[in-house]
């Protein structure tokens, strides 16, 4: 996956999903954001198990 954003696009969605990531969690996985990159757009998704939050920007995606 290769794509350009803007970096305070990144920020402020990153900043959004950062209170939903476990600093300490028993599962690996929750502890990581899922970025998933197509046309042109950058989906931005973290959760908890019991919260949910998907959020996104635009972005130059190449491969």
């Amino acid at each position: 996956m290769k794509f350009t954003v803007t970096r305070n696009s990144l920020l402020n969605e990153l900043n959004l999903v950062q209170g939903v990531i476990e600093k300490k969690s028993t599962i690996p996985i929750l502890s990581n954001i899922l970025l998933e990159a197509s046309g042109e757009r950058l989906a931005i998704t973290a959760t908890d198990l019991d919260v949910t939050i998907r959020c996104g920007c635009s972005a130059s995606v190449e491969t």
